[in-house]
Formats: structure tokens, C-alpha cells, sequence
């Protein structure tokens, strides 16, 4: 499982390791849960953002390699991070910080959600499910038990405690 930070900025080459550019942003289809594909910020002033699917991905691992780019469809991620999530309550649970994406099927396996600064330092962030979400125009809709709730802790908020000094 990767974040779509791990992605971001990711240098993409051709099949004749050509540099094509960076990854500006992802491509996701929200309702199904995947990622359709990468938006690239190109190398060359004189060209526009270019776009390739998952479907022409040849391999990830430091560097993106593909076959071809192609026309650009989806919803940019871009467009909803840091979007309000709202409870049937119609309470703030938090706003929309990263995706977990399976790295083998590009599946979207979680989002991660923060609720503020102070909250993000003591208490973590936490993480939903995709399929129990609804994007709305102005915010996303979750539909989730809040009872359950899976969370990312901060490291070393309490000092080094383990470290000894020699």
C-alpha cells in the first residue's frame, strides 16, 4: 500500500526511457474506487500537461515507465484534497488529506482524514473506507459506523525515551 504522495512528483520515462516529465496529480474515478490514471506536468515549457492511464503503465518503482499518453479523463484528486467529509449528522469529521492505493491494482483502499492541527499531533489521523463515502458538490458524505475507527498515531511525541546517551 502506497499514498498518493509516494506518487506525487514521481519521474515518468517512455518505453525508450525517454523523460516525459513528473507527476502533477491522479486521476480517480470515485465511485468505483480506482485510480484511472496520472496527470504529468511535462519537461518541456512548450508543452501541455499530458495524461497517461493505468492501462499504459509498463512499471512503478522509483520511476514511472509506460508505453504512450493519452487523453486526460477523471476526476483530479487535486479537486477534492482537502475537501470537508461530513457524518449523517451533519457534523465535521475532518477534511481529506491522502488516498491509500494498492500499488499492484491501483485500487483505493482508504482515505486519510484529519480533523486539525492540534488534533493531527495528539491524536493522529484517521482512516475510512472509500465505499462507505458519497461525493456531494461541496463536501463528501460519509455513511460509516463512527463507533469503529482506524487511526495513524504520531511517532516520538513524547521524547526519546528509548535512546540512551553514550
Amino acid at each position: 500500500m502506497v499514498k498518493w504522495r509516494n506518487f506525487y512528483l514521481m519521474k515518468i520515462y517512455d518505453s525508450k526511457n525517454k523523460y516525459i516529465g513528473v507527476v502533477d496529480d491522479i486521476s480517480i474515478d470515485f465511485y468505483n474506487g480506482v485510480v484511472k490514471g496520472f496527470t504529468i506536468s511535462p519537461a518541456s515549457i512548450f508543452k501541455k500537461h499530458t495524461y497517461v492511464s493505468v492501462d499504459s503503465i509498463i512499471s512503478v518503482d522509483e520511476i514511472m515507465k509506460i508505453k504512450n499518453t493519452s487523453r486526460f479523463e477523471g476526476l483530479k484528486f487535486k479537486e477534492i484534497k482537502y475537501m470537508d467529509i461530513i457524518n449523517k449528522e451533519k457534523k465535521l469529521v475532518g477534511v481529506l488529506e491522502d488516498l491509500i492505493i494498492d500499488e499492484k491494482t491501483f485500487e483505493i483502499k482508504g482515505m486519510i482524514i484529519s480533523s486539525g492541527i492540534f488534533d493531527k499531533m495528539f491524536k493522529g489521523k484517521e482512516v475510512i473506507t472509500l465505499k462507505h463515502c458519497s461525493l456531494c458538490d461541496e463536501y463528501i458524505l460519509y455513511n460509516g459506523n463512527s463507533t469503529v475507527k482506524l487511526k495513524t498515531l504520531p511517532h516520538n511525541l513524547g521524547g526519546n525515551k528509548d535512546v540512551q546517551k553514550v
